[in-house]
């Protein structure tokens, strides 16, 4: 009887640690997926900021020659669409973030 109810209290707490074990799992591979989730985000808006600083460098470096040059030129109109491109796309990414955050 004593050997029957050790096996029991056994079992019981065999049973108790495996599912206290899984939802800690669970637990963590949610949050990794989630941490992962904020990692690709962060990433993004650095690269999206980086072709930003990148095309507001391209425009002021055109305005700068078309100072001096004392006209506007190819440069300058292609700097101005490759940075109205850039903002649009960060303002797109930035409205998302947003509303996923919500």
């Amino acid at each position: 009887m004593e050997h029957t109810i050790t096996i029991i209290i056994s079992i019981c707490c065999t049973a108790i640690s495996g599912m206290i074990l899984f939802f800690l799992q669970r637990y963590f591979k949610q949050k990794q997926k989630q941490e992962e989730k904020a990692e690709a985000r962060r990433e993004k808006k650095d690269m999206l900021m980086l072709k930003s600083l990148k095309a507001i460098g391209e425009l002021t470096v055109a305005n700068a020659i078309a100072v001096k040059n004392g006209k506007c030129n190819g440069e300058m109109h292609k700097a101005m669409e490759d940075f109205e491109e850039v903002d649009k796309e960060l303002n797109s990414f930035l409205i998302q973030s947003t509303v996923a955050k919500k």
